[in-house]
Order: structure tokens, then C-alpha cells, then sequence
């Protein structure tokens, strides 16, 4: 085996003009073996089915459920290893790197890639097509039907119309950044009702496209996005007397509010730490105890690699201030409710004298002590105590404590309850053992069996 005595990363690089990112170089230093310098490592946008690129390099996937992105290291025209020990050596190099967290790898051949842009060039528009002819569920489920009569009834050519739907039917499986240059050729309501990757900063810039009806069956989407919008997508379903799923029409409350409605049905953007598969070596050995190699302490994160600068965590990419207040300023009011519900922390500094912020203190996840404490004379203290997707410390709550309405239950106290908070405000809070048992999810367990034994005994 080829015994490692050395590895040293290079200090990370980015640059958009080259198709291959990379985010690291290291040199190698072997025991046996001739030094390996200026190893590249760099993550690239998947374009075919095969495990490995043209040159030869190993494919690490980021995400085997698209395989849109994948790692790789590419080596020295010179080096002399194998495929074998190329792919073994990638493996360690990465993970080293601090990286291997956001990879997983291949363990079957993966289905062929759909090119989307291809596919689309390839289709022969008429000149009178009008898409609002496909933009509805029931025709839609026609196609998908293969009903004859639907063919009749549009005024296109059978070979247009089975391509055309063809391609939409696959088109609305891709990641929504991917269909952006074809809106104006896929039907709205097949993306909501379809694709599983919306985020809810794509769905509130589209807001005004928006198929609800459609959407609330789309229950990926349904278990991400935050009680903000699910309650601007009952409130306009109600307001429109459309039909409300079966599913929730007889618990609205409990959907809007519940993290864990859908829970099974969420999407894994990333795979977790701990299903990343372990590779036994065979080509190489090392031990650096609890040395770490230089420049390994540089983490990589985000989706994917050093992407995360660019993109946030559902692939929608991070505006510069220009753009979003551009963006914002064009938002309607609606909008910008809904998105300062959902933005961070940056952007609710920014627009703090144009927004509402009884909103985001009821609904915006990102809130924290700090910037509370920055922002007090913002602060809405009712409706922050609404608010169960924050965390703060009991001693934030006891400072503020006379702020919030305690003439109803406060969940935003519920969530944080412990034992000493509750024996210190029992006769202020609004707290009996069926509000215990309606946060039981929220509340750390050991602290809510200890405060139990207090409820039951009165």
C-alpha cells in the first residue's frame, strides 16, 4: 500500500470563468511513493450518466436524488496511479478537506439525465401556440390520461402535443433555477402541483402565477414551507371558496402551525452526515492521530461545496443588495409580508423602516437575542410571543417578560419552558397540562416531565 506521510491543502479558490470550480489544491507526500503536487479539487455541474468525466475523474454526487452537482479531484497530467487508486485518493482528499459531509456516492447506475434544454430546442412550436390552453389541471390530467378527447379538443397536431407534454412532464421534475428561461412554455399550475424542489422564496416571487388549488396537493413543498405562507395559501383558498384539501379541511390550525404535518414527504436537499458511506481503503494507508493537515480546517459547506456563497440551501440564488432592493421595491405588499417572513437576517436590517414588523416577529425563523436586542424598538412583543420557530434563552425571556400579553398563552414561552421558569412566573404565565400536552414537541422533555408533576398536583 501507498503510505501517505503528507497532505497539505492550498488556500481555497473560486472562479465563475472556469467550468470547473475549484475550491482547493493539495500536495501529497508519500512515504513510498513520488510527491503528488497540485492536486485539484473542485465541484462541476453534472451533465451525463457516467461515474466518471472525460478525463477520467471519479464523480462524487452531492445529491443522488438529482445528481445535479457531483466533487472531484482532478490529478497531475504526470501522476501515474491508477483509476483505482485516483478514485480511493479523490475519496480521502475530500474528506480531509472537511468537505465530505455535503457528497454521496454512487452505489447504482443512476437514471438517464434529462437535458432539458435539448429536449426543448428539439420541439417544433406553432406559431399560435398559447399556453393557457395547457395551463389547467384537467387538461393536464388528460394528457397524463392519454384521453382521446383531449386531442380533439386542442387545436395542435397529435406529434405536437405528445412531445410538448412529454417534455413538461419531465421539465416540471427539474430544480426550479433550471426552468426559469421556459415559464413562458410550461404550465404554472403542473409546476405546483409537480415539482418537488419549490422553494418559498421562488413561489412568493411567482406569487402572482401561483396555482394554490394546485399546490396544496404538492405536499413536498407543503412539509417546507413556513406557517406564513400556509396560512396566505388558506386564506386565499377560503377567499376564493376553492375546495381545501382533505387532509387538513378538518385541522387548518394544526397545518399551519405544525413543522411535521408532512414530515414524510420532505425533501433531502443534502444527504445527512451520518448515511455518507464509509469507503475501506485499499490502495492507501495513513495516520495523522489528531494532527489535522494544513488548511484542512477550512471548512467547505452549503449546496454544493463553495456554492453556497452564490446559492442558499434550496438553489435559489443569493441577490447582491442592488438586486434585492430592486426585487424588493417591486414586490407588492403581499410580497414583501411574505418575504420578510422568510428572508435573513441581512434583509430585515436593511428594510426595517419599510416593513411590517408585527409579521416577521410572529413568523421570521432567523430571529435571534442579538438582533432582537438591536432591533427593540421594532419589536412587536405580542406578536414575537407567537412566534415557535425561534430559539432564545430563558434569560431573554426573563428580561422582556413584562412585554409580552400573558392575558393568552404565550407559545413562544411554552416552547422555552423549564422548570425554574415556570415555578418563578406560574401565577403570571397562561400554562395548565392541556397546553403542556399541545407543545410536547417543542418543549425539552426532561423539563416538561418535571413541570408536569407540578400541573398534575394542583
Amino acid at each position: 500500500m501507498l503510505k501517505i506521510k503528507k497532505i497539505e491543502f492550498m488556500k481555497v479558490l473560486y472562479d465563475d470563468a472556469l467550468t470547473q470550480n475549484i475550491f482547493s489544491i493539495a500536495n501529497i507526500t508519500f512515504s513510498n511513493y513520488e510527491t503528488i503536487n497540485g492536486a485539484l479539487l473542485y465541484w462541476q455541474q453534472n451533465h451525463s450518466e457516467e461515474h466518471f468525466t472525460k478525463e477520467g475523474d471519479y464523480k462524487f454526487f452531492y445529491d443522488l436524488a438529482k445528481a445535479q452537482y457531483f466533487a472531484s479531484v482532478k490529478f497531475p497530467k504526470d501522476c501515474k496511479l491508477t483509476r483505482e487508486q485516483r478514485q480511493e485518493l479523490a475519496y480521502i482528499l475530500l474528506e480531509e478537506r472537511g468537505a465530505i459531509g455535503t457528497y454521496s456516492f454512487l452505489s447504482t447506475k443512476p437514471k438517464v439525465h434529462f437535458h432539458l434544454k435539448k429536449a426543448f430546442d428539439a420541439l417544433d412550436f406553432p406559431e399560435d401556440f398559447d399556453l393557457s390552453l395547457f395551463d389547467s389541471l384537467t387538461v393536464l390530467r388528460a394528457l397524463e390520461e392519454n384521453d382521446e378527447s383531449i386531442y380533439v379538443s386542442l387545436p395542435y397536431d397529435r406529434d405536437f402535443i405528445t412531445s410538448y407534454f412529454n417534455w413538461i412532464r419531465l421539465a416540471v421534475q427539474q430544480h426550479h433555477s433550471k426552468l426559469l428561461p421556459y415559464l413562458n412554455r410550461i404550465p404554472f399550475s403542473y409546476i405546483c402541483s409537480i415539482n418537488p424542489y419549490l422553494s418559498e422564496q421562488f413561489l412568493i416571487e411567482h406569487l402572482d402565477r401561483l396555482n394554490l388549488e394546485a399546490l396544496q396537493h404538492n405536499k413536498s413543498v407543503l412539509a417546507r414551507v413556513t406557517s406564513s405562507f400556509k396560512r396566505y395559501l388558506i386564506d386565499e383558498l377560503l377567499k376564493n371558496k376553492k375546495h381545501i384539501h382533505p387532509d387538513f379541511v378538518d385541522q387548518i390550525d394544526d397545518f399551519i402551525e405544525s413543522n411535521i404535518f408532512y414530515r414524510s414527504f420532505e425533501i433531502v436537499f443534502l444527504p445527512e452526515a451520518d448515511e455518507i458511506p464509509v469507503m475501506d481503503l485499499t490502495y492507501f494507508e495513513y495516520d495523522r492521530g489528531s494532527y489535522k493537515w494544513g488548511g484542512s480546517e477550512h471548512l467547505v459547506k452549503g449546496i454544493p461545496s463553495l456554492i453556497s456563497q452564490k446559492y442558499d440551501r434550496y438553489g435559489d440564488i443569493r441577490l447582491t443588495n442592488q438586486q434585492m432592493d430592486t426585487k424588493f421595491t417591486n414586490f407588492t405588499k403581499t410580497q414583501q409580508k411574505l418575504f420578510t417572513a422568510v428572508c435573513e437576517l441581512h434583509w430585515l436590517s436593511r428594510y426595517k423602516n419599510d416593513i411590517d414588523w408585527s409579521y416577521v416577529c410572529q413568523y421570521n425563523e432567523h430571529l435571534t437575542e442579538d438582533f432582537l436586542s438591536a432591533h427593540l424598538k421594532y419589536v412587536d412583543f405580542e406578536a414575537l410571543g407567537l412566534n415557535t420557530d425561534i430559539a432564545v434563552d430563558t434569560a431573554f425571556l426573563e428580561k422582556y417578560i413584562h412585554r409580552f400579553n400573558h392575558t393568552k398563552i404565550v407559545p413562544l414561552i411554552i416552547r422555552h419552558l423549564t422548570e425554574d421558569f415556570y415555578l418563578s412566573h406560574k401565577d403570571e404565565i397562561q400554562v395548565n397540562i392541556d397546553v403542556l400536552y399541545r407543545y410536547i414537541e417543542s418543549i425539552d422533555l426532561e423539563e416538561f416531565a418535571r413541570i408536569e408533576v407540578h400541573l398534575t398536583e394542583q
